[in-house]
């Protein structure tokens, strides 16, 4: 019985720190580390603009004629945002194949969305 409540006691530390580096990620306006996990399940590719980790978003269906260039990653990657956007678009797509890409959006600090 004690064995089993030191478990439970451990799993909870271990759940609580991880959400509480999550917090604190968050509040510093960067990406997380269960962002990090879904983007490597996912085999999306990390992308940065100016030294800043984007956060991704999920993958969207979508034609190449729908999406505007935007810039290139830090490694040369094309970027696109979406036509009529603004110049700071809120998300940022990245090619996966011919009809999918990956979403990305650049992480703020919270009180300053």
């Amino acid at each position: 019985m004690l064995k089993k409540k030191q478990i439970l006691i451990g799993i909870c530390t271990l759940v609580g720190l991880l959400l509480l580096s999550e917090i604190i990620l968050w509040t510093s306006g960067k990406v997380g580390l269960i962002n990090m996990a879904n983007r490597i399940i996912s085999g999306a590719p990390n992308i940065e603009i100016e030294g800043k980790r984007l956060s991704y978003q999920g993958t969207i269906h979508s034609s190449l004629s729908d999406l505007d260039e935007y810039t290139s990653s830090d490694e040369g990657e094309a970027l696109y945002k979406a036509k009529g956007t603004p110049p700071n678009p809120p998300w940022i797509y990245v090619k996966k194949d011919s009809n999918t890409f990956f979403r990305y959006k650049i992480p703020h600090v919270p009180w300053r969305m």
